[in-house]
């Protein structure tokens, strides 16, 4: 329930605003599995089966330098106008890949699609990003859960659109989207914290009190927002390499890496380019491209309920349960497969032919469950302020990059190591990401950005409460008046302990 839909409602429409880069990215991932089959249906012009899996593959390539290129624009230009810059990509990708059947000539769809690809790459830490730092610590997972829900969106667009017109009417459809998606981004604020960050306090103060609604008072989270700069801008300068070294750094950064590598372990991204040809492989009863349209709704609904939940239950809890749920769907596809392989195509088929769609129905409704939108939570809310824009770009790298890998060689590993090989690989990497999050993720829910850095920092709780007792006592004085010799004066004095009595009682917390 919203306590104060006033000071809600701007935040949920930057977020949403701001999440759409994620719909633009969901229809490039998605074009895949109903263009390519249409594609090479329709084709009228020199490709081979390499161009195929090349042209399905080739975003990922050209999203892990617009990850990195898009650290720059952020950092010295702002996270809303980094958003409105990288549409211009998305369109002009589109616009490309779609005059190809014009053009007549693969060059042009390569072209198309690593602009797609840069598009993507800046999307993923400029939209997070900006989300995280527009929104409220107690609403900031719901909100960040938006981007998630976007990416399933356009995936699920891209498969309806994708099953009733051929590849290029569905890249101009695609073209103009961005447009429209450009336009309202340039009517959100920047982000508070960036304002802040670049010395335009005034103007932090303006977007702040825009994004918390025009009758809340935004003092106390603006003099903490301050203090918190002041505090880590003192020391700051120019950032060094040994600075990345250092626990508060390094540790949410490794993690941030290995959720984000988990995340594509599931394949994901593999049964979202190839569905289709999961389906075909697979000898379902239901035609391909309605049972994709299933696959996209039910990832949809979920994607979406899970942002109710992340604020309630927690990042651990959802990570955890979408991982166990994930996997089970994964081994039940591989041993379809194993069946497929050891009785005939024909056998399993009539015997076990219900289960590849369930078995993707139920994995998608595990991995919208958690696994879909938590990483990229993390992404935008663990890193230290002072390095957020540069770990945010190389975290966004490091998914692009594991995503490009998983599905340029997933036809491969099906052909190499056969289909239930393949599944089981998948699962088993999902099972050992519950011991990965289990042992080394903290939980962050509820927290401002503040306390989250904290969190890194190697102080235990009693070393910050001895630290918060000795300031206090410190600092105590008491003013009385003190008669002596029938003369009355004002003695300050400060108050400590007695020496025997300090450490008494004073464990040791873990």
């Amino acid at each position: 329930m919203m306590k104060n839909p006033h000071k809600v409602l701007p935040q949920l429409m930057a977020a949403v605003v701001g999440s759409w880069g994620y719909f633009c990215m969901g229809t490039s991932r998605g074009w895949g599995s109903p263009g390519l089959p249409s594609l090479n249906r329709t084709l009228d012009f020199e490709m081979d089966a390499d161009d195929f899996k090349w042209i399905s593959a080739v975003p990922m390539c050209g999203s892990f330098f617009g990850a990195l290129v898009v650290s720059i624009p952020m950092q010295y230009f702002g996270r809303k106008k980094a958003l409105v810059g990288h549409y211009l990509l998305y369109i002009f990708g589109f616009l490309i890949a779609g005059l190809t059947c014009f053009g007549k000539h693969k060059a042009m769809l390569y072209i198309g699609r690593i602009l797609q690809g840069l598009a993507v790459g800046c999307t993923t830490p400029a939209c997070q990003i900006y989300v995280s730092e527009c929104s409220s610590p107690t609403i900031r997972g719901r909100l960040g859960s938006i981007t998630a829900s976007s990416l399933a969106l356009g995936i699920w667009v891209a498969y309806i659109i994708g099953a009733f017109v051929e590849w290029n009417t569905l890249s101009f459809i695609f073209s103009a989207l961005p447009v429209v998606f450009l336009l309202l981004t340039c009517l959100m604020p920047e982000t508070p914290i960036w304002l802040l960050t670049h010395g335009r306090e005034d103007e932090a103060r303006q977007a702040l009190q825009q994004l918390r609604g025009k009758n809340t008072n935004v003092d106390a989270e603006m003099r903490r927002m301050k203090e918190h700069h002041e505090k880590t801008d003192s020391g700051k300068g120019s950032i060094r390499f040994a600075d990345l070294l250092t626990a508060p750094v390094l540790k949410p950064f490794g993690i941030s890496l290995g959720i984000m590598f988990f995340q594509q372990a599931t394949g994901i991204n593999a049964m979202v380019f190839y569905t289709v040809s999961i389906f075909q492989s697979a000898g379902s009863s239901i035609e391909s491209r309605y049972a994709t349209i299933i696959v996209g709704g039910v990832q949809l609904v979920f994607t979406i309920a899970s942002g109710f939940l992340v604020d309630r239950y927690g990042r651990r809890v959802l990570l955890l349960t979408s991982a166990a749920i994930t996997s089970i769907s994964l081994a039940s596809m591989g041993t379809f497969f194993y069946f497929q392989r050891i009785w005939g195509e024909a056998t399993a088929t009539e015997l076990l032919g219900w289960l590849p769609l369930v078995s993707l129905i139920v994995f998608f409704v595990a991995y919208s469950g958690g696994m879909s939108n938590v990483p990229l939570i993390i992404m935008g809310e663990m890193f230290p302020s002072q390095y957020r824009t540069m770990l945010g770009t190389l975290s966004s790298s490091f998914n692009l990059f594991v995503t490009l890998a998983i599905v340029r060689f997933f036809p491969d590993m099906l052909l190499q190591l056969g289909n239930d090989v393949t599944f089981f690989i998948f699962a088993g990497c999902t099972v050992t990401s519950i011991a990965f999050v289990y042992f080394l993720l903290p939980e962050t829910k509820g927290k401002t950005l503040e306390e989250i850095e904290g969190i890194f920092r190697n102080v235990k709780k009693h070393e910050k409460a001895a630290e918060a007792e000795q300031a206090a006592l410190a600092t105590v004085s008491t003013q009385f008046t003190h008669i002596f010799d029938n003369q009355c004066g004002l003695v300050s004095h400060t108050m400590f302990p007695p020496a025997e009595e300090k450490d008494v009682e004073r464990g040791f917390v873990f």
